[in-house]
């Protein structure tokens, strides 16, 4: 169904997620602002994910469901684009979900925020492939430029957790289909770049739940990542006007240490040293680079080794937790 009074035009690209499909379409169905239209975008999917969509939408008109050959995020998020008319766009990964006021909140700090404002997001919630919440992310709130997009590794986090101007794909164009990776963050530093209303701005409320890493999805595949990274960072740090470009550099280098690509983290972590010595020194993300990039690779095989076991062992606990907090739960009713 048509909306014609849309504020929003709400967007879910969605490939292989049948398990998850149906809660992100109910997400959005349960908005407490109503004035939007609603496309999910079916990237080729070759499991049930589809005929989730269509069931969605034989029972609630306000579900239109769009079908392409399969070509990536990047590719889906354009055709919907393309497919709306609303003044302000909102994407929801078919695996995430949406707090029900994510469209009310997120329109009202856009309301009252200056005019230069292209982008508001919010803060994220960490959850299990079951739906279990187990962690919160910390993103700043208020004013964010290039220099801050870049410095603090794009604060949104992830592409569910944002309202944007459909001025900016008018000024800037759409998501760039040539990455495999990356495609969200490249956007954002091109909104900020290029359009008319380059500032974001962070929206304190938790609004958004975003589902750990499975299998198969875009960011598990972190060699992409880290690729298509490096070549959004070589052409948007150079742009740094407030802080040192190397700063760009720091937590990706982090990153990538942890993850065990220490050529590439060496090679960051070589731009970051741009910055000095003593500017890495006054924050944690810049003391802990300094600590990887000095370990060694054998100190780093350990570091990693205990901090995946930590981090393993914390969220295999919480989802024991409340596994049996639901069990207790269900005796009792």
């Amino acid at each position: 169904m048509l909306n014609e009074t849309a504020l929003v035009a709400v967007i879910t690209p969605a490939y292989n997620v049948g398990p998850w499909i149906g809660e992100a379409i109910d997400s959005v169905l349960a908005q407490t602002e109503r004035r939007f239209e609603y496309i999910v975008v079916d990237d080729g999917s070759t499991d049930d994910t589809a005929d989730i969509v269509r069931a969605k939408a034989a029972v609630d008109d306000r579900v239109r469901l769009v079908s392409s050959a399969n070509a990536g995020s990047g590719n889906a998020r354009n055709l919907g684009i393309r497919e709306s008319t609303a003044p302000f766009v909102a994407f929801l990964d078919g695996d995430d979900r949406w707090h029900p006021d994510f469209l009310r909140s997120q329109l009202e700090v856009m309301e009252r925020t200056p005019s230069s404002v292209g982008v508001v997001y919010c803060h994220t919630r960490v959850m299990l492939e079951g739906g279990q919440v187990v962690a919160l992310r910390w993103q700043p709130a208020g004013a964010c430029d290039l220099d801050k997009l870049l410095a603090e590794n794009n604060p949104p986090h992830n592409g569910s957790s944002l309202l944007i101007r459909r001025s900016c794909f008018d000024e800037v164009g759409v998501f760039d289909t040539s990455l495999t990776s990356a495609v969200d963050f490249e956007m954002w530093l091109r909104i900020a770049t290029r359009s008319s209303t380059p500032l974001f701005w962070g929206n304190r409320r938790y609004l958004v739940d975003m589902r750990l890493m499975r299998p198969g999805c875009i960011s598990s595949n972190r060699g992409a990542r880290f690729a298509a990274l490096d070549k959004v960072l070589a052409e948007y740090s150079s742009q740094m006007t407030r802080l040192h470009p190397g700063l760009a550099y720091v937590r990706p280098a982090v990153f990538a240490y942890r993850d065990g690509f220490d050529d590439v983290a060496s090679a960051w972590a070589l731009q970051a040293r741009k910055a000095g010595a003593n500017q890495l020194a006054r924050n944690s993300w810049g003391a802990s680079l300094l600590a990887w990039d000095q370990a060694g690779p054998a100190g780093r095989a350990r570091i990693r080794a205990t901090r995946d076991g930590v981090r393993k062992g914390a969220y295999k606990g919480v989802a024991q937790a409340l596994k049996a907090v639901n069990g207790a739960r269900a005796r009792l009713a």
